[in-house]
């Protein structure tokens, strides 16, 4: 891979992060509602002159009374020392929020994409292989149950399938990698399957109709021809192209992951960065909003930029395009 394409891609990631930054700053500002307001009114209570002083008071000390320009500037430059501000709910530093619940979510994420990857490629391959016969029928069926439930139907249906069945109930108490390895994998496989079900039916029907159509190109007819045999043709010739758009199809589900992982997070009482940025987000935490939906953006643009390389790598002509 060139250094040329490297940096040309780096290039690109900076400004692209830099406008996620400002769109995201510009859109939680136009939300409807006062984070003082909420502050102060939260106990409940009549509107008085007390109040209202207390109001301004929390919006000079959080700045909310400066210009939009000037506070994006301040909340950018702090970003950039890796200081996210306080969380005016939880009343303490929104990097130790990010440094507790984005490992957990991005673990998470990361062991859904590898069960979809190692169920959904081998199945993608039988299917296509077996055109026309019992296992690609069946393949089939099975992707399009995928597509056809969402993911709070699957996850709520095999939570109660656990619970009636065998009797698990999500613990109380995470219980991190480090500290127990089996522990921490009992807790977040389920939620993993659940989502891995989902999003391994695209996958697969991906890998399906890409591998049809290598396989009928001249190279892999040439291959057949030398006397090779059909599993090495496959695996060998064909496999590697066919799966160009279903890494690109990956990259964007990983990206996508961490935004709609709140959905299982509850379900499966998993205290990661979806739970609480549902929390932040009906409280107005902009601080903490504005972490976490910039963390979201930085890992989805770094994946995406991994994707690009990976691509690269195993396609030699757009390193040089």
């Amino acid at each position: 891979m060139s250094s040329r394409y490297i940096a040309r891609r780096l290039l690109m990631f900076v400004p692209t992060l830099l406008g996620a930054s400002i769109l995201i700053f510009v859109i939680l500002r136009l939300v409807p509602g006062d984070i003082a307001e909420i502050l102060v009114y939260q106990s409940g209570g009549e509107r008085s002159s007390i109040q209202e002083t207390q109001i301004t008071q929390i919006r000079q000390e959080l700045g909310l009374d400066r210009p939009v320009v000037v506070q994006y500037l301040d909340w950018a430059a702090a970003a950039m020392r890796g200081d996210f501000g306080q969380s005016y709910l939880q009343r303490r530093p929104v990097t130790e929020i990010l440094k507790e619940r984005v490992p957990r979510s991005l673990e998470l994420a990361l062991l859904t994409i590898v069960i979809a990857m190692l169920w959904a490629v081998p199945l993608g391959v039988i299917s296509a292989v077996r055109q026309n016969t019992w296992a690609d029928y069946l393949v089939r069926v099975l992707s399009i149950s995928g597509l056809s439930m969402p993911i709070f139907f699957t996850g709520v249906l095999m939570l109660y399938l656990l619970v009636r069945f065998f009797g698990w109930m999500p613990p109380l108490e995470f219980v991190s990698f480090t500290a127990s390895p089996v522990e921490n994998l009992k807790q977040l496989i389920w939620p993993a399957l659940a989502q891995a079900f989902y999003i391994s039916a695209p996958i697969t029907r991906l890998t399906r109709s890409q591998l049809l159509e290598v396989i009928r190109q001249d190279y892999v007819r040439t291959a057949r021809a030398k006397g090779l045999g059909e599993q090495r043709v496959v695996y060998r010739h064909a496999l590697g192209n066919s799966l160009l758009p279903v890494v690109t199809f990956v990259g964007w589900w990983g990206g996508r992951l961490l935004g709609g992982i709140v959905i299982v997070e509850i379900i499966f009482s998993v205290p990661g960065m979806g739970s609480a940025l549902a929390t932040a987000v009906s409280q107005r935490d902009y601080p903490a909003v504005q972490a976490m939906v910039f963390v979201m953006a930085l890992v989805f643009l770094g994946i995406n930029l991994v994707v690009d390389f990976l691509y690269a790598w195993l396609d030699p002509r757009i390193r040089y395009a």
